[in-house]
């Protein structure tokens, strides 16, 4: 037990080890680590046997047994089943979706913590060995984490300098949250106090690439922590993917400062003082000194790419839609996308729906309404969302009541 916060001693651990349950301590990313990993590997059937195939892959790797992998029929992003270590969802291996999607892996921050800890896997082994199962492959996701415990890395900080401007960056917008407890007061029945419970502020998409910085003391309840900010980046796409190429030739310090360069690339806060041309002036000596004085500015290619109907079909993406996905259809797409999409989603249905809404008594208006409600007792209001949407909004319908008016 600790007498005082000033007595306490951080564990700090390079890379960091999971989290014991022995209070006080913590996993803390004292130098940049992965965080998150989505891959599909490509050309390859997503049946059983492949994914079985994988699986017996990722078992060698690790050093582990592959009855550890449990199958279960259940999925995610149109796939139908999945392999899963424990049978928890830190780790999903997913198959069985049409043929062109391949089988898809995603590991959380829990998994990739044990790899590292109990596995004695770093993220650089690991990235290599996951571009070696398949001969193709895309990363459709990479988070890199990097925390700090000293105190000069504060969210009030970050939130002055991006209110105040005084930061260069690839992103146009964010958002911030702030959460809040309600607990009781000793003493005061069934009286609530307000506590704040940790802020966190988001530079770019959610769907995107995108920068996070949160109170990551508050997250854990860590208060044997005097101080506890994480720093997050999300890449997606091809950035994620072209990130991975370029560190699986590095060693461990190089991919040290390889992920530095990458944090500058896409946030450089700067000094409050100094030239009128924002991009000239120095890196902010809190934001230079935790990314190890780092100067240099690395590419990972173009901005997200729009997925084109050439990569996912529609029927797929009808599937997505009827999940409750329709962020992909929004922002995942292009305008002449959504249009090839839309021209498949009438042909399929437009014909049925018209001809049924003749023969309402109320008319063709009050049948989409009608069409809605239906819906709305069917399935969840998110999930209607999607198909309401593609119904009254399409510029395919404003035409089929533009007739019927005439």
């Amino acid at each position: 037990m600790f007498n005082s916060k000033e007595n306490f001693q951080l564990e700090i651990v390079e890379p960091p080890s999971s989290n014991t349950g022995v209070p006080g301590t913590f996993d803390i990313y004292s130098i940049p680590c992965l965080d998150w990993v989505q891959v599909t590997f490509k050309f390859v059937q997503n049946s059983q046997e492949n994914a079985r195939r994988i699986i017996s892959k990722i078992s060698s790797f690790l050093g582990i047994d592959e009855f550890l992998f449990k199958h279960c029929d259940d999925g995610l992003h149109g796939y139908r089943k999945s392999y899963k270590f424990l049978g928890q969802n830190t780790f999903q291996l997913l198959f069985d979706a049409p043929s062109n999607m391949g089988i898809h892996l995603i590991l959380t921050g829990s998994m990739l913590k044990l790899i590292r800890s109990d596995y004695k896997k770093d993220d650089i082994q690991l990235l290599k060995f996951l571009t070696s199962v398949s001969k193709g492959f895309h990363f459709s996701r990479i988070d890199v984490a990097k925390d700090d415990v000293s105190g000069s890395v504060s969210i009030k900080k970050i939130a002055r300098y991006i209110k105040d401007g005084n930061l260069t960056t690839r992103f146009r917008g964010g958002h911030q949250i702030k959460k809040f407890k309600l607990v009781g007061v000793d003493g005061e029945e069934d009286k609530l106090q307000y506590v704040s419970d940790g802020e966190t502020w988001y530079l770019g998409s959610r769907t995107g690439t995108q920068f996070r910085f949160y109170d990551k003391k508050a997250q854990m309840n860590a208060s044997d922590l005097l101080h506890w900010v994480r720093c997050e980046l999300q890449l997606v796409d091809d950035a994620a993917t072209n990130f991975v190429k370029k560190a699986i030739v590095l060693d461990k310090q190089s991919f040290e400062q390889f992920c530095y360069s990458v944090f500058l690339t896409y946030v450089d806060f700067k000094k409050t003082t100094g030239g009128k041309h924002m991009k000239r002036r120095p890196t902010a000596k809190f934001w230079a000194d935790f990314l190890d004085n780092t100067v240099d500015k690395v590419k990972l290619g173009s901005r997200k790419k729009k997925q084109s109907l050439d990569d996912v079909s529609p029927d797929v993406l009808w599937e997505k839609l009827l999940d409750g996905d329709s962020e992909f259809y929004f922002e995942s797409m292009t305008q002449k996308e959504k249009d090839k999409f839309d021209k498949w989603f009438f042909e399929q249905i437009s014909s049925v729906l018209y001809l049924r809404a003749l023969k309402h008594e109320q008319g063709i208006e009050e049948f989409y309404k009608k069409l809605i409600e239906w819906g709305e007792k069917r399935v969840d209001q998110k999930k209607v969302e999607a198909v309401a949407v593609q119904l009254l909004m399409s510029e395919r319908l404003k035409r089929i009541k533009e007739k019927e008016s005439h």
